[in-house]
């Protein structure tokens, strides 16, 4: 025993050690009144991350990926895809659509393969200036889900092409 300690003095008197155990217990709940603070205090720190609204669903993914195609708008294209995926077509690219009065998107047939990543089938029907006849053909790719927004990760096959028809044009000599 240390010195100046009476083996009295450890098991101490009932009325002594009550209110000690009261004063651990209220020293307790203002800690945790402390820590609940501190904690409360940290949310919201921090970059804010927002979900595009164009990349909330596969459907609207892909209806946005082929309106920046039409427009011919590089960066909302890429925004579509997973970032550097070489596989993807993007605008300036050989593409094998002429110019369009109208582009529709329709059919969509997805197949969920995993949590987060899904394969989806689509019919794209557009209507060449200066035709008056729609064309159409069936394409599809696969997306993944990242961070809440739906992102092209690559094409599936093959577009069934249409026939290739040339458009009849004026030409002035």
């Amino acid at each position: 025993m240390p010195a100046g300690v009476e083996p009295d003095d450890r098991e101490g008197i009932a009325g002594v050690v009550a209110p000690a155990s009261r004063r651990v217990a209220s020293l307790s709940w203002r800690g945790v009144l402390l820590l609940a603070l501190g904690a409360a205090s940290l949310l919201g720190q921090g970059e804010r991350y927002r979900v595009n609204p164009r990349l909330i669903s596969p459907s609207r993914t892909i209806a946005s990926y082929w309106e920046a195609l039409r427009r011919d708008d590089e960066n909302a294209a890429a925004e579509c895809t997973v970032e550097g995926n070489p596989d993807v077509p993007y605008p300036g690219m050989l593409w094998f659509l002429p110019p369009t009065s109208e582009l529709t998107l329709s059919d969509f047939r997805s197949l969920p393969v995993s949590s987060g990543r899904v394969l989806v089938t689509y019919l794209v029907r557009y209507r060449p200036v200066g035709l008056e006849v729609d064309q159409s053909f069936v394409t599809g790719c696969e997306l993944v889900r990242q961070h809440g927004e739906w992102r092209i990760e690559k094409p599936i096959g093959e577009a069934s092409m249409p026939e290739w028809k040339p458009i009849p044009r004026a030409v002035d000599i």
